[in-house]
């Protein structure tokens, strides 16, 4: 084998695996703004409740979303993974990648427009904890789908702590 065509092809490798870790990380973590997570919920907090035998029983896990079979008489529930900045808005906010409950309607309002690439909003209760934010787990949410490569976004909070983020510090 040629020395200099071996090189080729290993430099070729290598610029395939550079592109393919880039394509990963952004299907992973990072949103629009190539600025990557601090913390990626695995699962919905209710999916991290159960024992491993009933999770691998009663729960069903896509790239993006996670549905969690209900036993009569619960219901089955849907979660979609989205990002979340906290503080909203805020140009320095932390990343998180979190999970966000949502009726079985606005999990098909948000598949539609994503396979239709349209953009859309849709309503849905936070279902991840997070550290310093733990009082606002379960509020409500309003995500956006862009219809494009773009993660999920979480664009409004009706919990104070998601708006303008934990108190650092010490109080006096």
């Amino acid at each position: 084998m040629d020395p200099k065509s071996g090189a080729k092809k290993a430099m070729l490798a290598a610029e395939q695996l550079k592109k393919i870790a880039q394509k990963e990380l952004v299907q992973i973590g990072q949103d629009s703004t190539d600025e990557p997570m601090a913390l990626m919920a695995a699962f919905p907090e209710p999916v991290m409740e159960l024992e491993e035998a009933d999770r691998q029983r009663q729960v069903r896990q896509g790239m993006d979303s996670v549905i969690m079979l209900g036993t009569p008489p619960e219901t089955t529930r849907g979660f979609v993974r989205a990002v979340l900045k906290v503080p909203l808005d805020h140009p320095q906010a932390q990343t998180f990648g979190v999970f966000v409950e949502v009726q079985r309607n606005a999990y098909e309002k948000l598949k539609k427009a994503f396979a239709n690439n349209e953009e859309v909003e849709a309503p849905g209760t936070l279902a991840t904890r997070l550290p310093l934010l733990e009082d606002a787990y379960g509020s409500k949410v309003w995500l956006r789908e862009y219809g494009d490569h773009r993660r999920v976004v979480v664009i409004r909070a009706e919990h104070q702590l998601l708006n303008q983020g934990p108190a650092i510090g010490k109080t006096i």
